[in-house]
This record gives C-alpha cells, structure tokens and sequence, in this order.
C-alpha cells in the first residue's frame, strides 16, 4: 500500500459522524436537496429517458429505487441513473480549482448505495462528506484536463470511497475497492470538446456506475491492484504526469474545515464559469430593454483562462448545435440573456437553438482572458461584459461571486424555491413538503428507502 493510498483508506474507515460538524451537516444537506432539484428538473430531459429505459431492463430485490419510480434496479444501475439525471441540465453543484469537478456527482454513490445496505440518515451524510471531501481535495491537488483526461476519472476515488465505507468494507477492502475503480476508471476529456453529445451527463455517472461495481467485486472476495497513486504505472506517473499536491490534512483531522462547506450551488442552469456573466449581462439587459438588443453593435467578455479555455475558445461554442454544447458556451449564454432577459432551461431548446436572430447575436460576441481574473482563480470567479451599442454608448458590468458562490450564498428559502420549481411539474405539494422536511432532519432517518419513496412520479 503506498502512502497516499494508506492516508486516504485511514481517513475514509476512520472518520466517523461524530467528527462532522454542524456547519458541514447542514451544507451537506443543502446540497442533497439542490441535487434532487436538478434531478426532478432532468425528469424528461433525452439523456435521462435514454438511461432510465437501460435501468428499468432489470431489477434485484436488494437494489436500490429509481428516482421518481417504484422500480428497484441492480444498485450500480441505479448509481448510473441518478448520476444521469444530477448532471443532465448542468444545474448541480461545482467546485473549482486545478482541476474543476462537480462533487454532487458523487451522491448516487452514496445515496443509492445506502438504500440498498439499509444504512441511516447519518450513515449517508457521512458518505457525502467523505465524497466530496475527497473530490475537492483531488482537484486541488492537480489538474488533469490540459493533459486530455476528464475529471470524471477522480470519481474512481471519490464515489468508491464512500460506496466501500457504507458496504462496510474493512480497510484493506477499501484500498482494494479504490484501486479497482482507478485502474479501470481512467476516461477521456474529449466527451467535452468541440460539439457535445448527449453523453455529457452520463459521463460521472457511469464512473459511479464503476465505483459501486468496483466496491462490490471487493466485498464478494475480490482485491485489487497495489500502489495505485505511487506506483510505476500508477495515477500520479501515468495520469498527473507527476503533479500531485495532495493536502496534509482532510476535513476534520486537526480542525481543518470540511470541503463541503466550500462548494458551489447554481442559480442558473448553464456552465459554473457562466454564472457571474448571466449576472452582468442581465443587468445590461434591464439597461438596454427588449428593443435594445437589435442595436448592439459588439460584445465581449473578459473572463478567467480557465473559463477561456472550457467555455470560451473552441469554435463550437460559436454554433452550438446541441444543449450541450449551448450550456458550455460563454458566448452562446450572454446573447441569449440579452435577448430574452432570463436564464431558465427554455433558453437551451431548439427553438432557441435555431434562431437566426438569436445566431447572429452570438457571433457579435468575443471572449478574453483578463490575467486579473485569472488570479483570482479558485477564490472568485469573474466575469465582465461590455456591450457597445449602434449609437456608440457602451455598457459594462463586472460580477465577482456570483449567487451561490459561498460569498453569495443562495439562502435555505431560494433553494427550496429552486427544489419546487424543479419538482412541481412531478410531484405534489405535499409530497415536495414531506421531502424537504426529511431532508432537514436527516437524522433522525432510520431507513434511506423511506426517502427514495418519496419520490415516485404518478
């Protein structure tokens, strides 16, 4: 066992609820209920059908739900499913620094896996700590996307780590679990180049799928493959070409502050490195009004080089053709803000998508890095627009930290406004009443299938 394995298989069997602190339980609990929100908002989405009609081909008595139905699939299958629907609209939690991540991704992992070990309410909030205390101190410790991978593979430490936990898994079966999932959980960056498939929002997913699998092979007697972060071939030589700063300490050892707490939810549904623009372009917008907006001359965007790199350079981004491109596409989602005004999952439709109006505008926007920005990376993350106008007058707006930034943190009332607004089209009143009162008292929940129950779609 080489010694990054040995401190994160100590940290995962050791750290226990008692060890959590109130401020991590309850953003932890807030970002359960952000991502049911994406979830029930991804209902209908293609992606979601596409993997809920796979999941529903099979079933097991000791899985875990399908969220929104009242059919059990095998429990790697329901991790698929669910991390499907997470991620699908681009509306879940994100976290930034060398590498960028979405750490709700790793909540099938932990959800659909205490469902099917019959674990509490307290054993899945220790798992999503864990989760994405994980994931977050792995983005920090190296980037991996300028070397073509995708940070989905992080998730083969990540999402396995709690799965062994809540399994029960001993400690060398959690080392053996992770090294399973690394060693075939290494997945390429190009599912976010140039036009984006629909695959986009199955991708963590399916390295959840993985995760579960690996953790189950394990605990039917399987072990793994040693020295899997240090060794000749291992994910530090192969992956990180050498660069891996791990940190010395993990949330809770030491007082060191749970990484949970330092996450990121979205107001809007579209890319994080987005959502300070939305911001400004939409104050330009209350500005310039509707009939404004046939008299921009020009718009431009300075942003961060790591938000030049993922949303703003590519070519793509200036003729999305899909909604997963559009939502991955700074200059796509400032000339739709400027011309409708709002940021809500209709700006992604093809109606959207094929306006000529709409394609034109686009193409009067330009993106750069401001080094400024580029500094402030990790800590806040700016966007400025400036729109100059046929008449010669200019508007600008810069935003630091956009709504939901843990400067500007979305308060309990705004998120459970963003939860009904997701679950009303699915879901009753007092169903949405019923699951955000669960969640708020999560533990005092003996039975995680009690709140997958409350979910079932009619």
């Amino acid at each position: 066992m080489d010694q990054i394995e040995a401190r994160i298989t100590d940290y995962v069997y050791e750290l226990s609820f008692t060890d959590l602190t109130p401020q991590a339980v309850q953003a932890t609990k807030a970002r359960l209920l952000d991502s049911f929100a994406a979830s029930l908002a991804a209902y209908h989405s293609p992606p979601v059908v596409a993997i809920r009609n796979f999941a529903l081909t099979s079933s097991s008595e000791q899985g875990s739900t399908l969220l929104g139905t009242s059919h059990k699939s095998p429990v790697y299958d329901a991790a698929l499913y669910l991390g499907t629907m997470i991620r699908a609209l681009d509306w879940n939690d994100t976290y930034l620094n060398k590498e960028p991540a979405h750490p709700s991704d790793n909540i099938p992992a932990c959800l659909n896996v205490a469902e099917a070990e019959g674990k509490s309410g307290k054993d899945l909030l220790l798992a999503m700590v864990i989760a994405y205390e994980l994931h977050c101190r792995l983005c920090d410790a190296a980037g991996i996307r300028q070397k073509g991978w995708d940070h989905v593979t992080y998730g083969s430490v990540s999402s396995t780590a709690p799965a062994a936990k809540l399994m029960g898994l001993s400690k060398g079966q959690i080392r053996d679990a992770m090294s399973i999932a690394i060693t075939t959980g290494i997945y390429l960056r190009q599912t976010r180049i140039g036009t984006i498939s629909k695959w986009k929002a199955a991708a963590f997913a399916q390295a959840c799928q993985n995760a579960v699998r690996a953790a189950l092979y394990v605990k039917h007697g399987m072990d793994g493959p040693s020295d899997i972060f240090e060794g000749q071939h291992g994910l530090i030589n192969q992956i990180t070409l050498g660069e891996f700063d791990l940190a010395l300490k993990f949330g809770g050892q030491d007082g060191e502050p749970f990484k949970v707490i330092d996450t990121y939810i979205k107001y809007f549904p579209a890319e994080y490195h987005s959502q300070s623009a939305i911001w400004a372009a939409l104050n330009i917008r209350d500005q310039i009004g509707t009939g404004g907006v046939s008299n921009i001359e020009k718009i431009h965007v300075e942003t961060s080089f790591h938000s030049y790199e993922i949303i703003g350079k590519e070519p793509a981004k200036w003729h999305p053709e899909t909604k997963e491109t559009a939502d991955h596409s700074l200059p796509y989602i400032v000339a739709v803000v400027l011309m409708d005004g709002e940021m809500t999952l209709e700006q992604f439709d093809g109606a959207h998508l094929k306006n000529p109006q709409l394609q034109d505008l686009v193409q009067k926007v330009t993106v750069s890095e401001k080094k400024e920005y580029t500094d402030m990376y990790g800590k806040s993350f700016p966007n400025k627009v400036t729109v100059s106008m046929k008449n010669g007058k200019v508007y600008e707006k810069e935003v630091l930290d956009p709504k939901g930034h843990p400067n500007n943190p979305l308060s309990l009332e705004e998120l459970e406004t963003k939860f009904r607004r997701a679950a009303g089209p699915l879901l009753k009143k007092g169903q949405q009443d019923k699951i955000i009162d669960t969640i708020g008292n999560l533990e005092q929940v003996q039975d995680i299938g009690s709140l997958m129950r409350l979910f079932e779609v009619k």
